[in-house]
């Protein structure tokens, strides 16, 4: 008997080494695909936020901008550094799927080890350890405080009173929340949990009131920032950080790895129950290596609605262009024209190759976004062209002076993938003549895609 469970325990390390080994081989794969493309514009623009440190923004939490911000100080801003990020956050999260397995099936271990491996053909994890857009990051940290408050609620005996496994929840719900708000419901499962296993008075009060201390002080930035911004976050337009589009819903990318991962353990242990339950998630694990395998051998055929590695190429030829014309076309009291770009995500991709600074409105980015009354990205809580901070001219109809924008008579340049006929109200009725000046080609996601170059004379605000 002592010789066939030696035998089990060797063939269980040597199963456990060979999963890992693989685990670390799909690691550097996805590194090797990661890190041969180029910025997208959502990393363009994360960084971005990161260099407007918030408690939040209109996009989301700040967990992952400030963490880009921390990281940027010690020379991690290049891409090979950023798109490591998210692999390595692959490695986190298989963990804590390995942890989940073990505690579901204690006696048969193999269920950790195959949901660690089923974990890692998914194809939202694939797509999001190509690219830094926070979704990998987020379902590590809630995967993490899942780990950290099972671990906590389960606890017998001695243990049961502990505080530090309730502290070590509490941080991870702090940690969490500047990722993903909700995650302090996790605390309320913590709560049932323990009150089904033990009953009201076996409840460990001082750890949950610990945590709950921590989960309090985690959530006081974002409450705090949403607060002073009218609570924007529940009321706006914009996408998330993470978002992707199936059909006409936008969803967050990092939910939908988390829920993958959540389910995944519970599948595997399905079916080991029966032959039709097997049959099942051999399917699903056979479509799922598929797709992974099209997404990590050819991401250029990753749709337009999903982020890719390949990200944006021709921006220096792009940057170049326009700052040369910046330089040419001075306008009549020799200042350069400030810088406008249709999108969010055009203007941080330009942003983060061309460095301006406008004494008019300190803190401003060096590329504005085009004025629209919706606050669709954070960029409208920015200094911006068309805010009205300057002094205007005095009217003897009025006792009291306007205030008018700092900008008003200066010329601009209009970054844009639109035509003539279809530029926006807000470019064509606040300057005096707009005209085509340059047409220069870049590449998004390997597609082809003309951006365009807009003289606009003399910028006299938006009429009411």
């Amino acid at each position: 008997m002592k010789g066939k469970n030696s035998k089990v325990m060797k063939v269980t390390i040597t199963q456990t080494m060979m999963l890992w080994a693989a685990v670390l081989t799909m690691t550097l794969f996805r590194l090797s695909v990661a890190t041969g493309g180029s910025f997208t514009e959502g990393e363009a623009f994360l960084s971005i936020c990161g260099a407007h440190p918030a408690g939040g923004y209109i996009e989301g939490p700040a967990g992952v901008p400030l963490l880009l911000a921390f990281f940027k100080v010690f020379g991690g801003a290049g891409l090979f550094f950023l798109r490591c990020i998210s692999p390595l956050a692959v490695l986190i999260l298989s963990w804590c799927v390995w942890w989940i397995g073990r505690r579901i099936a204690p006696h048969r271990q193999v269920v950790a080890l195959w949901s660690v491996l089923g974990l890692n053909l998914l194809p939202s994890v694939n797509l999001a350890s190509l690219v830094m857009n926070g979704a990998m990051i987020t379902a590590m940290m809630i995967l993490l405080a899942i780990v950290a408050g099972w671990n906590a609620a389960a606890a017998t005996g001695k243990n049961s009173q502990a505080v530090t496994p309730w502290a070590l929840f509490g941080g991870a719900l702090a940690v969490g929340t500047q990722f993903w708000q909700m995650i302090g419901l996790l605390l309320l499962l913590a709560l049932t949990f323990s009150f089904v296993n033990r009953g009201l008075k076996a409840i460990p009060w001082r750890g949950m009131i610990l945590t709950l201390i921590l989960l309090i002080l985690g959530w006081v930035p974002s409450l705090a920032w949403n607060a002073c911004h009218d609570w924007i976050q529940w009321s706006s337009v914009a996408y998330g950080f993470d978002s992707v589009l199936i059909g006409s819903f936008a969803v967050s990318l990092g939910l939908i790895v988390t829920m993958e991962a959540l389910v995944t353990p519970f599948l595997v242990r399905l079916a080991y129950l029966g032959m039709l339950w097997r049959v099942v998630v051999i399917l699903l694990a056979s479509v799922a290596a598929l797709v992974s395998a099209t997404i990590l051998l050819m991401p250029q055929l990753v749709p337009s609605e999903f982020p890719s590695p390949i990200g944006v190429s021709g921006l220096r030829e792009l940057s170049g262009e326009v700052l040369a014309l910046c330089k040419e076309r001075p306008d009549s009291k020799g200042g350069f024209p400030f810088l406008i770009a249709s999108k969010p995500g055009l203007a941080a991709m330009l942003g983060s190759r061309i460095t301006l600074e406008y004494p008019e409105r300190p803190g401003s980015p060096s590329v504005f976004v085009a004025e629209s009354p919706s606050l669709n990205s954070s960029y409208a809580l920015w200094p911006s062209y068309p805010d009205a901070v300057a002094a205007g001219v005095k009217d003897n109809l009025y006792t009291e002076e306007k205030s008018t924008s700092p900008f008003l008579g200066r010329n601009a340049l209009y970054i844009t993938t639109e035509s003539r006929e279809e530029l926006p109200q807000t470019i064509t009725g606040a300057f005096n003549a707009v005209a085509l000046l340059k047409e220069v080609p870049i590449s998004v996601n390997g597609k082809h895609q003309m951006i365009r170059i807009y003289q606009c004379e003399a910028y006299r605000t938006l009429a009411l």
